[in-house]
Formats: structure tokens, C-alpha cells, sequence
């Protein structure tokens, strides 16, 4: 059975809320992964049922699994940001990994849904540790995905063809100007929330790190 703790994370003057589960009885190191949440203004936050489906699939797989909540959500500290220092609380949840001795600190995930896919991917477009990116419905029509155009990294897209924040039009522009490598996947009869539709967004990461896994294997 996975451990469960329950974290507060440093980010400058505030503290952010978790919760870090890991995998295994910590006798040795595993691949990492911080998930980021919905928008808080209308309800997100690190319990969201995409948010908990991700975490299901990364620790089935063996991934160390941070949640977090943005500044101002939950328990954590501070005021929304509007996606500006958000970034902040993305690199706080990468350097708090960092700090675990359970946590290989070269095989790490960042994954995020909705507007934790644009704050997610835009902090890790910033910073070099994270190796594998999962972006889940991606707000295409409301915010710039331009900073994607130069990433080099594996990374997997999804989103539903119903989704009212992101038109199949702007999904497959995004598609087509985002190099290799890559996998897309674009859900049929699927909306923004996903709901009942979490095992069919956990078949698809799960294809996704079958055909980008880590090239070294983790350190015991």
C-alpha cells in the first residue's frame, strides 16, 4: 500500500498544501510527479476527480505523487495570481521533491489539467527537471500555449472534442506547432470535466510513459 503524508511546502513568504503518496516502504528511489489542479476560482483544487485519476494512474505506476493547491486554495497561503506566481508554487513542488530521499530527482512528471496544464507545462517550459509532461485539457482558447513551441521533451496532450475551453480547432493547431515528441490525443464525445471518463484518460498516460519511458532506471 502507498504511504499518504499530508505536506506543507515553502514557497517564499507562504505555504502551500499537499499531500505526497509514495508507492512503495521507501527502501529505494522512485520517479516523481507533481500534479496541478483546475482553476481555483471556479472549484478546483488538488481533489479534483482528473487530479485524483492522474494520481491513481502515476502511483499504479510507481511514481512518487505530489498534489498540491495553488496559493489562496484550500489551506495553502496567499492570494490567486491569475497564472503569474502560480509558476512559483510549480517550482516550490518540484524543489520540495528534491528534497525526499524517496524521489529520483532526473525521472520527474509534470502534469496538469486544464489551468494547471497551462500554469503546469508553462513552469516546467522554465525548468529543466522535469523529463515527461502531461498536458490535460489544455485552456487553448483562453490562454497562450506559444511557450510549447520549443519544447523538446515528451510530452502527452489530451483533450475532449466537446470542450467548451478547448475548440478541436485550437487543440489541433497547438498539435501541429509542438515538435517531436509527442502523442495527442483528442477524446471523442468528451467535455472539459471528464467526468466518467477518467480510465479512458488513464489508458492514454499510461500509453503515453509506455512509449517515453526513463531512460536510466531508477536508483535503488
Amino acid at each position: 500500500m502507498p504511504s499518504r503524508e499530508e505536506v506543507f511546502i515553502r514557497c517564499g513568504s507562504i505555504v502551500l498544501e499537499g499531500v505526497l503518496e509514495i508507492p512503495g516502504d521507501g527502501t529505494k528511489k522512485f520517479p516523481g510527479a507533481v500534479v496541478c489542479h483546475p482553476h481555483p476560482l471556479f472549484g478546483g483544487n488538488m481533489h479534483n476527480n482528473v487530479a485524483r485519476a492522474l494520481r491513481r494512474c502515476l502511483l499504479e505506476r510507481g511514481f512518487a505523487c505530489l498534489r498540491f493547491n495553488f496559493r489562496g486554495t484550500g489551506l495553502s497561503e496567499g492570494s490567486h495570481d491569475n497564472g503569474a506566481a502560480e509558476l512559483e508554487d510549480v517550482a516550490a513542488a518540484l524543489d520540495f521533491l528534491e528534497t525526499r530521499s524517496e524521489v529520483a530527482t532526473r525521472e520527474i512528471v509534470v502534469a496538469g489539467y486544464s489551468f494547471g496544464c497551462w500554469v503546469g507545462l508553462r513552469a516546467a517550459a522554465r525548468d529543466p527537471r522535469p523529463s515527461r509532461l502531461i498536458g490535460i485539457s489544455p485552456p487553448v482558447d483562453s490562454y497562450d500555449f506559444s511557450f510549447l513551441k520549443k519544447e523538446t521533451r515528451p510530452k502527452l496532450l489530451i483533450a475532449g472534442d466537446n470542450d467548451f475551453v478547448c475548440s478541436r480547432k485550437g487543440f489541433e493547431e497547438l498539435v501541429s506547432n509542438v515538435p517531436e515528441p509527442k502523442m495527442a490525443v483528442l477524446m471523442r464525445a468528451a467535455d472539459h470535466f471528464h467526468v466518467g471518463r477518467e480510465d479512458e484518460l488513464i489508458r492514454e498516460v499510461d500509453a503515453f510513459l509506455d512509449r517515453y519511458p526513463f531512460e536510466e532506471k531508477t536508483a535503488t
